[in-house]
């Protein structure tokens, strides 16, 4: 997903919602994923959170209430931004012409304790996107990306002098004297004016009159719009005539409609390797399963072997050697053909069978066993997949220390500051709080070392979910069971299924199955709900931090 409605016209509506920064201090950088950050700017005795996101396809400039897992090992050019303008004061913000370039001018003192001015340029376009700090001279100091000679032919290195794009394309607010009749499709004002995009055309477009109609657009009009296009597919601009939702602020509008996208796509980069490192453990051991069901069809037919063993000891001479003894089995009356090893004589072969014979009827119990453990494995590893859907980044570096515990990846595997106290959710019903594992760090510890005796505990049934506890002993609301029920049923396998049957029992009803990894439990005395998952109400419901 491309956000081409994020254009020039839409920045500039924006920059007035983040004049609330000027001023501010830059108290904390936080990398999110290689091309996201989150500053933290203490303004008007407020900290607010300004997004700056520089991916191909959600690259984007506002402010968010949303959390974000910050990267624990965040890559030197963040650490490079930290070094120079954490605790620098935002002096002045402003948009070159009509383009998706933003511009943060930072004042603040370096380390010789000098008074210094530096320059925090955004350009938000798409995959040309790239966060840029200069001197006040414009002289890069140090960049996202590093360009040699890339789009627009300029040098985006450390020590290059920066310079803007250059574009024939006129600024859209100095249009007063263009001959709009040379206008005829929405393309020719992309065309013809710098910072548009087919949003902004096509709204205009919408009457006759495209002078009048641009010139409102551009000046008057102001509503944050959620809409449908001609193909009814959804997009957003700063303004729409019929608009599906709206919001009060262009902050707000972003903020809702690509976190969650950003989300996903962060996700999915961070936990591909795990996924795939799962995948293959899943077709490994299912590979196995073959190897051993069919180990144990011919272990099965070990029989066989007795007989042969029987019936060379009827040969006249035991110590001839041949490649095969022609015999009678007196169990079925007629001639059998047995292969020998000619180098050895027929009783020994004799005794090579009945070895070849104790070994696989031995064998079944190894066969069985190993069957068992492959099972088992194939559950866990189903198991973190299910639980891969619904993790955030702290829940995927989660399975990978529990993955390293148990010696699946090595310790040296991705290192990284996570907490020893795994981070469950917690909500809050009424006075309430209810406790929600993600994985299985988090189902053990909630379970296990968080909950008490009395707590209710819920699962959905018969399936992979999450462990969800009601932190009380007694006096249940019908709204707390329902609420936990339903986060339970949310956050498992089943959560686009209608009528999930979920488990409920007290904490002390629960038993860790011994030998099994994972947070499989056994459990006693309970009783079962059947709830639909409701994704607006879980939505909805107050996470405690």
């Amino acid at each position: 997903m491309i956000i081409v409605s994020f254009d020039g016209i839409f920045l500039s509506k924006l920059k007035q919602e983040l004049n609330i920064l000027k001023t501010g201090r830059i108290s904390k950088i936080n990398e999110i994923s290689d091309n996201n950050f989150i500053f933290t700017i203490r303004a008007n005795s407020i900290n607010y959170k300004l997004y700056l996101g520089f991916n191909a396809q959600t690259s984007r400039i506002h402010l968010t209430n949303k959390d974000y897992v910050n990267n624990p090992s965040p890559k030197n050019f963040t650490l490079f931004l930290r070094k120079n303008i954490e605790g620098y004061f935002i002096n002045d913000i402003y948009q070159y012409q009509t383009d998706r370039i933003l511009i943060f001018e930072l004042v603040g003192y370096n380390e010789m304790k000098d008074k210094s001015s530096k320059l925090l340029i955004c350009e938000v376009m798409g995959k040309f996107s790239n966060l840029i700090l200069t001197d006040n001279n414009y002289l890069i100091l140090d960049s996202l990306h590093h360009d040699g000679v890339g789009e627009f032919n300029r040098i985006i290195l450390p020590n290059a002098k920066y310079t803007f794009p250059t574009t024939t394309k006129l600024n859209p607010y100095e249009a007063n004297n263009f001959d709009f009749t040379q206008i005829t499709t929405p393309k020719d004002i992309l065309t013809n004016f710098l910072g548009t995009s087919y949003s902004f055309a096509n709204i205009v477009f919408k009457t006759d009159d495209i002078k009048n109609n641009f010139n409102k657009l551009l000046n008057n009009e102001f509503n944050p719009s959620i809409y449908k296009d001609i193909n009814g597919k959804t997009d957003f601009y700063y303004y729409y005539p019929n608009p599906v939702k709206t919001y009060s602020t262009l902050s707000e509008l972003l903020d809702d409609n690509f976190y969650q996208v950003e989300k996903e796509n962060q996700i999915k980069k961070e936990t591909q390797d795990l996924a795939k490192f799962i995948t293959r453990q899943i077709k490994k051991y299912q590979e196995k399963l073959i190897k051993l069901a069919e180990e144990k069809r011919q272990a099965l037919n070990c029989d066989i072997y007795k007989l042969y063993g029987e019936l060379l000891l009827q040969a006249p001479n035991l110590k001839l050697k041949d490649k095969k003894i022609t015999v009678l089995d007196y169990y079925d009356n007629k001639d059998i053909i047995i292969n020998l090893d000619e180098r050895y004589t027929i009783l020994e072969n004799s005794q090579k069978y009945y070895k070849k014979y104790q070994k696989m009827k031995k064998s079944i119990f190894y066969i069985d066993e190993q069957t068992k453990i492959c099972e088992e494995e194939i559950n866990y590893f189903n198991l973190l997949n299910e639980q891969l859907k619904i993790a955030n980044l702290n829940d995927v570096l989660e399975m990978i220390e529990e993955l390293k515990k148990y010696k699946y990846l090595p310790a040296n595997y991705n290192k990284s500051n996570l907490k020893k106290k795994p981070k469950y959710l917690t909500y809050l019903v009424g006075d309430t709080l209810i406790y929600v594992g993600k994985n299985n760090m988090q189902n053990d510890y909630i379970t296990h070392k968080l909950a008490k005796g009395n707590n209710l505990w819920f699962h959905v049934k018969d399936g992979s979910g999450s462990h969800v506890v009601i932190a009380k002993d007694d006096n249940f609301t019908e709204d707390e069971i329902r609420t936990a029920a339903m986060l339970a049923a949310y956050y498992s396998y089943a959560k686009d299924s209608s009528s999930v049957a979920v488990d409920y029992t007290k904490v002390k009803f629960i038993k860790k199955i011994p030998g099994q990894k994972g947070c499989f439990v056994s459990y006693t005395r309970q009783n079962t709900i059947y709830i639909d998952p409701d994704k607006n109400y879980i939505e909805n419901l107050k996470v405690l931090k």
